[in-house]
């Protein structure tokens, strides 16, 4: 798993897992306080692509302890901007596993995003049901929306 936004020093680097089995990495890093651990979130957020892989699940243990240091990487993924282009699965599992249980004032943060998954899902976003649970989230937030025809700048409209 590579980082999103910089560089990790060796030192950075040698904490993070080395495969998907390497839950000992998790636990050893589980007790980081937030500035040591900030960098080392998008690199820990490649790791939740795929739930089934056995450190999926420690990990979003250990970042739902720190939703205020979550919000901005996983923004970048509900956006396309981290790693590969439309990840229905990736961001379905943030969705799913990290920002459904953010408290009200993180997950409002990423209105924007889940407003429009909800409105405008991509093919792959409609395929790993990513729109349904966006449409949960806003609608736990009690954040209503209008159904649009037209999608918002940057957004290609889906062919019918």
């Amino acid at each position: 798993m590579s980082s999103q936004d910089k560089t990790l020093s060796p030192s950075q680097g040698a904490l993070l897992p080395k495969s998907k089995m390497d839950t000992e990495a998790i636990e050893h890093i589980a007790h980081l306080d937030a500035y040591t651990l900030e960098p080392l979130i998008p690199d820990l957020l490649g790791w939740i692509q795929d739930a089934n892989w056995p450190i999926s699940w420690p990990i979003v243990e250990l970042l739902r302890k720190h939703s205020s240091i979550v919000v901005e990487p996983a923004r970048k993924i509900l956006r396309d901007e981290a790693g590969e282009k439309d990840d229905g699965e990736w961001k379905h599992n943030c969705l799913t596993s990290l920002v459904a249980e953010m408290d009200r004032e993180h997950k409002m943060l990423l209105k924007e995003e889940l407003v429009r998954m909800a409105k405008f899902p991509t093919p792959d976003e409609k395929e790993w049901e990513t729109a349904d649970a966006a449409r949960e989230i806003l609608k736990e937030l009690g954040v209503t929306f209008e159904a649009d025809d037209r999608p918002p700048n940057g957004v290609e409209a889906e062919p019918k």
